[in-house]
């Protein structure tokens, strides 16, 4: 691959400065540890999160912060032309999005197992949004006698036979294409929503919420896992994280009394909540249907 010799001389000046590559004294470079996690054959690899999470939907609505901040009108992810459109016509990109996203709740599932969490609610078990079923697998793992169901666009889904069969779950699961701002699959005692309530204003998030009341079973659970927000002025990388939705989904993170408020009007009341929060501060919230 060619390169301007003076232009990628600045840029590997500028990642020396960064801890990602170093200088020999005959002025070669070579990658450094930090480097080196974006390799894809590296142990504990970031190139997928690194890809992933700075693709054009993502860099480009951080620029427009200013304009974000200033207009009436949040944004909408599901516009013409909004970010779940922009995956549909790059399944490339959208690919590279999903394994970001599995790394990432990869390391979330980790803390679930660090910490042995069961779900109070079992038997099948629907994952609404749950991409290549990273959270359904590792339920199933923890709940042998369970079924599941994964539901999310055909594109988000592309990644899910190979990952479940290495998970050795994939005789236990139906994977199902298809839109939860329309409807989710019926009949489950328990519904996964792992980081999608926050990708969605209140009034998509509630509709999400709905469709899996609807479609549940009387007494069926609602397992919710989100970055929440603390209930004080306290510091938190939620807030951060509540930037970021806002910039790039127009969705918003939420303290658990605002989950309440929301959730409790459509059917729903908090049973347990279990704090996750070693490593981002996730939680997982468990509802029971009412």
């Amino acid at each position: 691959m060619s390169a301007a010799p003076d232009a990628l001389a600045r840029l590997l000046s500028a990642a020396s400065a960064y801890g990602l590559v170093r200088k020999d004294d005959a002025g070669r470079y070579a990658l450094a540890p930090a480097g080196d996690l974006l390799r894809t054959d590296a142990e504990g690899t970031a190139r997928g999160i690194a890809i992933g999470f700075l693709g054009p939907p993502h860099w480009q609505s951080a620029g427009r912060l200013e304009e974000i901040v200033r207009s009436p009108d949040p944004v909408n992810p599901a516009r013409p032309g909004g970010i779940y459109e922009y995956y549909g016509r790059h399944p490339e990109e959208a690919a590279w999005f999903a394994r970001a996203m599995g790394l990432v709740t990869g390391i979330m599932v980790d803390q679930l197992a660090r910490t042995g969490f069961r779900p109070l609610a079992s038997g099948r078990v629907v994952d609404v949004g749950g991409s290549q079923g990273t959270v359904l697998a590792y339920l199933l793992q923890a709940l042998p006698a369970a079924r599941g169901v994964l539901l999310d666009r055909a594109e988000a889904l592309a990644g899910a036979p190979g990952y479940l069969a290495g998970a050795g779950v994939d005789d236990r699961v139906e994977l199902v294409a298809g839109d939860f701002l329309r409807e989710v699959p019926p009949g489950g005692d328990l519904y996964v929503l792992s980081q999608i309530l926050h990708n969605w204003d209140d009034e998509s998030a509630r509709t999400i919420v709905r469709n899996c009341h609807r479609a549940s079973r009387p007494g069926g659970g609602l397992l919710v896992i989100e970055y929440v927000l603390p209930d004080g002025p306290e510091p938190s990388l939620a807030h951060l994280l509540d930037l970021i939705m806002m910039m790039v989904l127009g969705g918003r993170e939420r303290s658990r009394a605002e989950h309440e408020a929301m959730l409790g009007p459509e059917g729903y009341e908090l049973v347990r909540e279990t704090p996750l929060t070693a490593v981002l501060p996730w939680r997982i919230l468990e509802f029971r249907h009412v």
